[in-house]
């Protein structure tokens, strides 16, 4: 039987039209993922984008969108919902591939924040804290420091006017924050949070800026001179009886941080040692150093907050961590005298 001419053609012709059926398909696919998700330019690259404390999928999505990461926030966050990330988001810093938004999606979920660990210790100093921020890491914590809006509402009407005295209203303990701009105004917020959190209550009433300031110093020197806590309390007893009095502190801790300043470390002071011409020698000026020589620990700001009450007017190391108290100086004497004796049997 002869097969029309139509039929023929048809049947030639017919490869031509699957094969064209299935790039017709491929393209629509290519089409599908990649114009309505859409390939990035920079594809392939890594960026570094800084994710903030309370930001939403949808804040990230867009700030991602912004950087190139992906072309279209908004496929982003829809990825990102599905995988359940918009619940489990954590600031810090991101390295992230340019790619299609479920790609970008399923690598952000498996990542985890590259942040700053900013360990501020008890007896830290500003330039410390400041160390911890980077390079300009001085400047930042300044400018931080400098703003009344990164302390508690609470805090804010009694803070020292001196922009370093603030660096004592920084809780000691480790913080992870996000790095880049904007770090030194995070660590002084949740730093400073943890402290009105912890010492509001310590708080007198009536309280001011100046009292904060020399409460903080007070604070500052009960920390250097206390090992164990239940000195504390007394020591910044004594300490208070001695300013009442117009008798000068006589803190080796200051004499110490004195010669800190010039570059010279001392375990042990020497009667030379405490001659040194500085205002932060309390054995030669009376009343508190004119700064903070470190950052108190809570303990520390409790017992400058609240010292005990004691008529002590003296004190010294026993060489094991604790004090011994006097009310008199010859009573000072007969118990250093007592503790050498006890120590030669």
């Amino acid at each position: 039987m002869k097969i029309p001419r139509c039929f023929s053609i048809l049947a030639r012709i017919a490869p031509l039209l699957l094969l064209l059926s299935v790039f017709t398909l491929c393209g629509w696919a290519f089409y599908v993922v990649n114009e309505l998700e859409g390939i990035p330019e920079k594809a392939g690259s890594e960026i570094e984008v800084t994710v903030l404390p309370g930001q939403s999928a949808a804040d990230v999505a867009s700030e991602f969108a912004r950087s190139g990461i992906v072309t279209k926030s908004r496929d982003l966050a829809r990825q990102m919902a599905r995988l359940g990330i918009d619940r489990r988001i954590k600031p810090g810093i991101y390295r992230v591939r340019a790619g299609r938004a479920r790609d970008v999606a399923l690598e952000f979920a498996a990542m985890s924040p590259l942040v700053l660990n900013v360990r501020i210790l008890p007896g830290a100093l500003f330039g410390d804290v400041a160390s911890s921020l980077g390079a300009d890491g001085e400047a930042s914590l300044d400018l931080a420091l400098a703003s009344d809006d990164n302390f508690a509402e609470g805090l804010r009407v009694i803070l020292p006017g001196e922009t370093r005295e603030r660096v004592l209203l920084l809780a000691p303990e480790t913080y992870e924050i996000p790095p880049g701009e904007g770090a030194a105004a995070r660590l002084v917020k949740r730093a400073s949070d943890a402290w009105w959190l912890g010492h509001s209550a310590d708080v007198p009433p009536g309280f001011t800026s100046e009292d904060m300031k020399e409460s903080g110093i007070l604070a500052s020197i009960v920390q250097k001179e206390a090992l164990i806590d239940s000195d504390r309390p007394v020591i910044a007893g004594v300490f208070k009886n001695r300013l009442s009095r117009d008798m000068p502190l006589q803190s080796c801790a200051t004499v110490v941080y004195a010669w800190r300043q010039r570059g010279v470390r001392i375990k042990e002071l020497s009667y030379e040692d405490v001659k040194i011409d500085s205002p932060f020698n309390t054995y030669e000026h009376k009343g508190l150093p004119p700064e903070n020589i470190g950052i108190p620990s809570a303990e520390s700001w409790r017992a400058a907050l609240k010292p005990a009450v004691t008529d002590m007017l003296f004190f010294f190391a026993r060489g094991d961590g604790r004090h011994v108290f006097t009310r008199t100086y010859e009573e000072h004497l007969s118990a250093q005298r007592k503790i050498r004796s006890d120590a030669k049997d």
